[in-house]
Protein backbone atom coordinates (compact mmCIF):
# COMPACT_ATOMS: atom_id res chain seq x y z
CA UNK A 1 0.00 0.00 0.00
CA UNK A 2 1.32 3.39 -0.43
CA UNK A 3 1.38 6.22 1.94
CA UNK A 4 0.45 9.12 -1.08
CA UNK A 5 -2.96 10.49 -2.38
CA UNK A 6 -5.84 10.83 -0.42
CA UNK A 7 -7.36 7.64 1.74
CA UNK A 8 -9.59 5.39 0.22
CA UNK A 9 -12.56 6.05 2.72
CA UNK A 10 -16.02 3.60 2.63
CA UNK A 11 -19.29 5.59 3.49
CA UNK A 12 -21.40 2.66 4.65
CA UNK A 13 -24.96 2.78 4.94
CA UNK A 14 -26.08 0.81 7.66
CA UNK A 15 -29.81 -0.13 6.82
CA UNK A 16 -31.24 -1.71 4.00
CA UNK A 17 -34.96 -1.07 4.73
CA UNK A 18 -36.60 0.04 1.51
CA UNK A 19 -37.85 3.41 3.62
CA UNK A 20 -34.77 4.56 5.23
CA UNK A 21 -33.08 7.27 5.60
CA UNK A 22 -29.64 6.24 5.61
CA UNK A 23 -28.75 6.50 1.72
CA UNK A 24 -29.31 10.54 2.27
CA UNK A 25 -27.30 10.68 5.31
CA UNK A 26 -24.17 8.88 3.56
CA UNK A 27 -24.53 11.04 0.42
CA UNK A 28 -24.53 14.36 3.18
CA UNK A 29 -21.31 12.59 4.57
CA UNK A 30 -19.39 12.03 0.97
CA UNK A 31 -20.25 15.74 0.09
CA UNK A 32 -17.48 16.91 2.67
CA UNK A 33 -14.72 18.66 1.07
CA UNK A 34 -12.00 17.33 3.42
CA UNK A 35 -8.94 16.85 0.40
CA UNK A 36 -7.22 13.82 2.68
CA UNK A 37 -10.03 11.88 1.94
CA UNK A 38 -11.91 9.82 -1.06
CA UNK A 39 -14.87 9.55 0.38
CA UNK A 40 -17.12 6.16 -1.46
CA UNK A 41 -20.11 5.29 -0.41
CA UNK A 42 -20.61 1.56 0.22
CA UNK A 43 -24.35 0.17 0.00
CA UNK A 44 -24.66 -2.99 2.14
CA UNK A 45 -28.16 -3.15 0.53
CA UNK A 46 -26.18 -3.89 -2.65
CA UNK A 47 -23.87 -6.26 -0.82
CA UNK A 48 -26.26 -9.10 -0.40
CA UNK A 49 -24.61 -10.46 2.66
CA UNK A 50 -26.53 -13.79 4.11
CA UNK A 51 -26.62 -13.92 7.92
CA UNK A 52 -23.42 -15.17 8.98
CA UNK A 53 -22.80 -18.51 7.53
CA UNK A 54 -19.47 -19.02 6.96
CA UNK A 55 -18.26 -22.63 9.00
CA UNK A 56 -14.62 -21.19 9.90
CA UNK A 57 -14.30 -18.04 11.80
CA UNK A 58 -13.51 -14.88 10.17
CA UNK A 59 -10.60 -14.48 12.38
CA UNK A 60 -9.04 -17.72 9.69
CA UNK A 61 -9.41 -15.67 6.82
CA UNK A 62 -10.33 -19.30 5.03
CA UNK A 63 -14.02 -18.14 3.34
CA UNK A 64 -15.92 -20.82 1.55
CA UNK A 65 -18.62 -18.42 0.69
CA UNK A 66 -18.31 -15.84 -3.05
CA UNK A 67 -20.65 -13.57 -0.85
CA UNK A 68 -18.13 -13.62 1.91
CA UNK A 69 -14.84 -13.22 -0.75
CA UNK A 70 -16.47 -10.52 -2.28
CA UNK A 71 -17.30 -8.54 0.63
CA UNK A 72 -13.85 -9.14 1.78
CA UNK A 73 -12.51 -7.69 -1.46
CA UNK A 74 -14.09 -4.73 -1.09
CA UNK A 75 -13.19 -3.99 2.44
CA UNK A 76 -9.38 -4.61 1.92
CA UNK A 77 -9.45 -1.76 -0.66
CA UNK A 78 -10.31 0.58 1.77
CA UNK A 79 -8.20 2.41 4.22
CA UNK A 80 -10.96 4.20 6.32
CA UNK A 81 -14.71 3.95 7.38
CA UNK A 82 -17.64 6.12 8.25
CA UNK A 83 -20.46 3.81 9.35
CA UNK A 84 -23.67 5.50 9.04
CA UNK A 85 -25.85 3.51 11.57
CA UNK A 86 -29.59 4.09 12.72
CA UNK A 87 -30.68 3.25 16.25
CA UNK A 88 -32.80 0.23 16.43
CA UNK A 89 -33.85 -0.96 20.00
CA UNK A 90 -31.04 1.27 21.62
CA UNK A 91 -28.32 -0.27 19.46
CA UNK A 92 -27.29 -0.59 16.08
CA UNK A 93 -28.86 -2.33 12.90
CA UNK A 94 -28.73 -6.03 12.44
CA UNK A 95 -27.37 -5.60 8.81
CA UNK A 96 -24.32 -3.19 10.00
CA UNK A 97 -23.68 -5.70 12.54
CA UNK A 98 -23.64 -8.59 10.57
CA UNK A 99 -21.49 -7.16 7.78
CA UNK A 100 -18.54 -6.34 10.34
CA UNK A 101 -19.07 -9.95 11.93
CA UNK A 102 -18.49 -11.42 8.50
CA UNK A 103 -14.67 -10.34 8.37
CA UNK A 104 -11.82 -9.76 10.93
CA UNK A 105 -8.41 -9.08 9.51
CA UNK A 106 -9.63 -6.75 6.41
CA UNK A 107 -10.34 -4.04 9.72
CA UNK A 108 -7.31 -4.16 11.32
CA UNK A 109 -5.77 -1.36 12.11
CA UNK A 110 -7.87 1.09 10.06
CA UNK A 111 -10.04 4.14 11.51
CA UNK A 112 -13.26 4.60 11.99
CA UNK A 113 -15.97 7.38 11.82
CA UNK A 114 -19.51 7.14 13.11
CA UNK A 115 -22.71 8.65 12.13
CA UNK A 116 -26.01 7.93 13.88
CA UNK A 117 -29.28 8.93 13.06
CA UNK A 118 -32.75 8.53 15.06
CA UNK A 119 -35.25 10.74 17.77
CA UNK A 120 -32.01 10.48 20.07
CA UNK A 121 -29.27 11.62 16.89
CA UNK A 122 -28.61 7.72 17.44
CA UNK A 123 -25.93 7.74 19.83
CA UNK A 124 -26.49 4.68 21.60
CA UNK A 125 -26.36 2.43 18.08
CA UNK A 126 -23.18 4.12 17.92
CA UNK A 127 -22.00 3.40 21.36
CA UNK A 128 -22.41 -0.05 19.97
CA UNK A 129 -20.74 0.65 17.21
CA UNK A 130 -17.57 1.61 18.82
CA UNK A 131 -17.20 -1.83 20.99
CA UNK A 132 -17.44 -3.57 18.14
CA UNK A 133 -15.22 -1.99 15.75
CA UNK A 134 -12.17 -1.99 19.30
CA UNK A 135 -12.51 -5.39 19.45
CA UNK A 136 -12.18 -5.62 15.66
CA UNK A 137 -8.70 -3.53 16.02
CA UNK A 138 -10.28 -0.25 14.44
CA UNK A 139 -8.96 3.38 15.84
CA UNK A 140 -12.32 4.80 16.56
CA UNK A 141 -12.07 8.41 16.24
CA UNK A 142 -13.75 10.71 18.74
CA UNK A 143 -15.59 13.26 16.90
CA UNK A 144 -19.07 12.34 15.53
CA UNK A 145 -22.29 13.56 13.91
CA UNK A 146 -25.45 12.58 15.69
CA UNK A 147 -28.68 13.54 13.41
CA UNK A 148 -31.80 14.24 15.28
CA UNK A 149 -35.03 12.68 12.73
CA UNK A 150 -36.94 15.79 14.45
CA UNK A 151 -34.58 18.89 13.81
CA UNK A 152 -31.73 17.39 10.63
CA UNK A 153 -34.61 16.08 8.61
CA UNK A 154 -37.45 17.89 6.02
CA UNK A 155 -39.50 15.75 4.29
CA UNK A 156 -37.68 12.87 4.43
CA UNK A 157 -34.25 14.70 3.25
CA UNK A 158 -31.14 14.92 4.99
CA UNK A 159 -31.25 18.53 5.78
CA UNK A 160 -28.62 18.60 8.69
CA UNK A 161 -28.33 21.54 10.93
CA UNK A 162 -25.63 24.20 10.78
CA UNK A 163 -23.52 22.26 14.03
CA UNK A 164 -23.60 19.34 12.83
CA UNK A 165 -21.98 20.65 9.13
CA UNK A 166 -19.82 21.51 11.87
CA UNK A 167 -19.34 18.34 13.82
CA UNK A 168 -19.08 16.59 10.26
CA UNK A 169 -15.97 18.54 9.54
CA UNK A 170 -14.38 17.46 12.77
CA UNK A 171 -14.69 13.82 12.21
CA UNK A 172 -13.79 13.72 9.01
CA UNK A 173 -10.80 15.98 9.82
CA UNK A 174 -9.69 13.07 12.63
CA UNK A 175 -10.64 10.80 10.59
CA UNK A 176 -8.00 11.61 8.29
CA UNK A 177 -5.48 11.77 10.62
CA UNK A 178 -5.71 8.81 12.65
CA UNK A 179 -6.25 6.75 8.88
CA UNK A 180 -3.03 8.31 7.59
CA UNK A 181 -1.15 7.31 10.71
CA UNK A 182 -2.77 3.48 10.15
CA UNK A 183 -2.07 3.65 6.82
CA UNK A 184 1.94 3.94 7.98
CA UNK A 185 1.68 1.35 10.18
CA UNK A 186 0.10 -0.90 8.00
CA UNK A 187 2.92 -0.68 4.88
CA UNK A 188 5.45 -0.53 8.00
CA UNK A 189 7.93 -4.04 7.11
CA UNK A 190 7.41 -6.68 9.55
CA UNK A 191 10.67 -7.39 11.56
CA UNK A 192 11.70 -11.07 11.52
CA UNK A 193 14.97 -12.12 12.83
CA UNK A 194 17.78 -9.95 11.71
CA UNK A 195 16.21 -9.56 8.31
CA UNK A 196 13.33 -6.60 7.51
CA UNK A 197 10.52 -8.53 5.34
CA UNK A 198 7.74 -6.85 3.45
CA UNK A 199 4.37 -7.34 3.45
CA UNK A 200 3.74 -7.81 -0.21
CA UNK A 201 -0.22 -7.54 0.18
CA UNK A 202 -2.07 -4.41 -1.54
CA UNK A 203 -5.10 -3.94 -0.43
CA UNK A 204 -6.30 -1.27 -3.10
CA UNK A 205 -5.21 -3.97 -5.49
CA UNK A 206 -7.27 -6.49 -3.75
CA UNK A 207 -10.36 -6.07 -5.73
CA UNK A 208 -9.09 -6.38 -9.11
CA UNK A 209 -6.90 -9.67 -8.60
CA UNK A 210 -10.23 -11.15 -6.62
CA UNK A 211 -12.03 -10.80 -9.75
CA UNK A 212 -9.45 -12.22 -11.98
CA UNK A 213 -8.31 -14.82 -9.89
CA UNK A 214 -12.65 -15.76 -9.62
CA UNK A 215 -12.59 -15.58 -13.33
CA UNK A 216 -9.93 -18.45 -14.01
CA UNK A 217 -11.58 -20.45 -11.79
CA UNK A 218 -15.08 -20.30 -13.46
CA UNK A 219 -12.65 -21.05 -16.78
CA UNK A 220 -11.33 -23.98 -15.26
CA UNK A 221 -14.89 -25.19 -13.51
CA UNK A 222 -16.42 -24.61 -16.86
CA UNK A 223 -13.48 -26.96 -18.63
CA UNK A 224 -13.94 -29.31 -16.32
CA UNK A 225 -17.59 -29.85 -16.10
CA UNK A 226 -17.92 -30.00 -19.86
CA UNK A 227 -14.50 -32.20 -20.18
CA UNK A 228 -12.99 -29.82 -22.55
CA UNK A 229 -9.37 -29.01 -21.92
CA UNK A 230 -9.45 -25.99 -24.53
CA UNK A 231 -11.32 -24.20 -22.58
CA UNK A 232 -10.30 -25.18 -18.95
CA UNK A 233 -6.71 -24.09 -20.28
CA UNK A 234 -8.06 -20.76 -22.13
CA UNK A 235 -6.74 -18.37 -19.44
CA UNK A 236 -3.12 -19.98 -19.39
CA UNK A 237 -0.07 -18.10 -20.61
CA UNK A 238 2.10 -19.51 -23.81
CA UNK A 239 4.79 -20.05 -21.40
CA UNK A 240 3.15 -21.38 -18.48
CA UNK A 241 5.42 -23.59 -15.78
CA UNK A 242 2.72 -26.36 -14.54
CA UNK A 243 4.05 -28.55 -11.39
CA UNK A 244 1.97 -31.48 -11.39
CA UNK A 245 1.17 -33.44 -7.75
CA UNK A 246 3.52 -35.89 -8.95
CA UNK A 247 6.61 -33.90 -9.22
CA UNK A 248 6.52 -33.64 -12.91
CA UNK A 249 6.76 -30.16 -14.69
CA UNK A 250 4.96 -29.41 -17.57
CA UNK A 251 6.54 -26.03 -19.74
CA UNK A 252 4.61 -23.95 -22.10
CA UNK A 253 0.50 -24.73 -23.18
CA UNK A 254 1.32 -27.37 -25.91
CA UNK A 255 2.68 -29.64 -23.26
CA UNK A 256 -0.04 -28.74 -20.90
CA UNK A 257 -2.83 -28.85 -23.20
CA UNK A 258 -1.79 -32.48 -24.54
CA UNK A 259 -1.89 -33.66 -21.12
CA UNK A 260 -5.13 -31.78 -20.11
CA UNK A 261 -7.25 -33.21 -23.27
CA UNK A 262 -5.74 -36.72 -22.76
CA UNK A 263 -7.20 -37.08 -19.14
CA UNK A 264 -10.38 -35.21 -20.08
CA UNK A 265 -10.95 -37.53 -23.02
CA UNK A 266 -10.02 -40.61 -20.52
CA UNK A 267 -12.75 -39.01 -17.43
CA UNK A 268 -9.80 -39.35 -15.49
CA UNK A 269 -10.70 -35.99 -13.58
CA UNK A 270 -13.35 -36.26 -11.28
CA UNK A 271 -16.22 -34.02 -10.94
CA UNK A 272 -14.91 -31.22 -8.47
CA UNK A 273 -15.87 -28.08 -7.50
CA UNK A 274 -12.77 -25.33 -7.10
CA UNK A 275 -13.02 -22.64 -4.58
CA UNK A 276 -10.88 -19.51 -3.67
CA UNK A 277 -9.00 -20.51 0.04
CA UNK A 278 -6.65 -17.54 0.00
CA UNK A 279 -5.57 -14.25 -1.75
CA UNK A 280 -2.78 -12.02 -2.17
CA UNK A 281 -2.50 -9.11 -4.30
CA UNK A 282 1.47 -8.71 -4.35
CA UNK A 283 1.68 -5.52 -6.81
CA UNK A 284 -0.39 -4.22 -9.85
CA UNK A 285 -1.04 -6.79 -12.21
CA UNK A 286 -0.01 -9.83 -10.35
CA UNK A 287 -2.37 -12.21 -8.15
CA UNK A 288 -0.99 -15.08 -5.89
CA UNK A 289 -3.79 -17.83 -4.31
CA UNK A 290 -4.44 -21.14 -3.01
CA UNK A 291 -7.10 -22.95 -4.86
CA UNK A 292 -8.97 -26.08 -3.88
CA UNK A 293 -10.77 -28.66 -5.60
CA UNK A 294 -12.24 -31.10 -3.94
CA UNK A 295 -13.96 -34.01 -5.54
CA UNK A 296 -18.16 -34.22 -5.53
CA UNK A 297 -19.55 -37.79 -4.49
CA UNK A 298 -18.47 -40.69 -4.02
CA UNK A 299 -14.70 -40.08 -5.54
CA UNK A 300 -14.98 -37.27 -2.89
CA UNK A 301 -13.88 -39.25 -0.32
CA UNK A 302 -10.58 -38.59 0.88
CA UNK A 303 -10.06 -36.61 -2.14
CA UNK A 304 -8.59 -33.47 -1.80
CA UNK A 305 -5.97 -31.21 -3.91
CA UNK A 306 -4.00 -27.75 -3.40
CA UNK A 307 -3.31 -25.49 -5.92
CA UNK A 308 -0.71 -22.50 -5.69
CA UNK A 309 -1.83 -20.30 -9.12
CA UNK A 310 0.16 -17.07 -10.40
CA UNK A 311 -1.86 -14.82 -12.54
CA UNK A 312 -0.48 -12.03 -14.11
CA UNK A 313 -1.84 -9.04 -16.31
CA UNK A 314 -0.68 -8.16 -19.51
CA UNK A 315 -2.59 -5.48 -22.29
CA UNK A 316 -5.70 -5.71 -19.66
CA UNK A 317 -6.18 -9.56 -19.69
CA UNK A 318 -4.72 -11.97 -16.96
CA UNK A 319 -3.02 -14.49 -17.49
CA UNK A 320 -2.07 -17.88 -15.54
CA UNK A 321 1.95 -17.90 -15.36
CA UNK A 322 2.58 -20.80 -12.94
CA UNK A 323 0.30 -23.25 -11.04
CA UNK A 324 1.24 -26.18 -8.78
CA UNK A 325 -1.02 -29.11 -7.47
CA UNK A 326 -0.43 -30.71 -4.48
CA UNK A 327 -2.50 -33.52 -2.91
CA UNK A 328 -3.97 -33.06 0.93
CA UNK A 329 -3.18 -36.13 2.60
CA UNK A 330 -3.19 -36.50 6.13
CA UNK A 331 0.30 -35.40 8.24
CA UNK A 332 2.48 -38.26 8.68
CA UNK A 333 2.19 -39.20 12.42
CA UNK A 334 4.71 -38.22 15.30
Amino acid sequence: MTNIGPLRTAVVIGSTRPTRLGRGVAEWVATDPNPDLDLVIVDLAEMNLPLLDEPQPPAWGNYSHESTRAWSAVVASFDAFVLVTPEYNHSTSAVLKNALDHLYSEWSDKAAAFVGYGIDGGTRGVEHLRAICSELSMAGVGPQVSLSLGLDFRDGRCSPREDQVAARGRMVAALARWGGALRSLRSTPERVGDETRPTLECPELRPRAAAAMNQLIAGLQAGLDNADADLFDASFAADVIWGSPYGATLNGIDALLTVHRSLMATGAAPASRFRIVQLRAAAPGVAVAHVQRQALGEAGEGFSEMALYVLVERNGRWWLAAGQNTPITNPPSR
